[in-house]
């Protein structure tokens, strides 16, 4: 598959989808936690808004090396051939508060539901900048691109 077609399909994939699995490090432990999550149009660049006193703040602030995953699976047998999983992975950082970042207006279109959480004084903004993505289809199809 070429690299753009390979973006294209993790493209169309982040943007049905709401939600994604962030996998954390702290103390030799794994930690995963649910976002809800926007992407850069390079697909370089994975945003979300967490409140400051969580554990994956506290693993990110320790070890900046992240992953998500965000997949279509509808918990059916057919996932097993249909569903497509992605894995983006890289290190992430936190965006100043102030200015407000300029995410935030493309976060609320996909998730108005969460405006009220988002301006919380407790919130912190992030930034993951991927340094790849994996591509899991058919259920055992596994293809990677690296970002320059």
């Amino acid at each position: 598959m070429r690299n753009q077609e390979f973006l294209d399909r993790v493209g169309q994939l982040l943007d049905s989808q709401r939600v994604g699995v962030l996998a954390t490090h702290y103390r030799n432990r794994p930690h995963q936690s649910l976002i809800a999550y926007i992407h850069s149009e390079s697909l370089q660049d994975i945003f979300f808004v967490t409140p400051g006193y969580t554990r994956k703040v506290e693993a990110m602030t320790a070890d900046p090396c992240v992953a998500l995953l965000v997949d279509n699976r509808q918990n059916v047998e057919s996932d097993f051939d249909a569903c497509i999983a992605i894995t983006a992975k890289g290190m992430v950082e936190e965006l100043a508060p102030d200015p407000r970042p300029s995410f935030l207006s493309r976060y609320l279109k996909k998730h108005p539901y969460l405006e009220e959480f988002v301006f919380s004084p407790s919130c912190r903004y992030f930034r993951i900048r991927v340094q790849s993505y994996t591509l899991v289809s058919s259920f055992q199809r596994v293809e990677e691109l690296v970002l320059e």
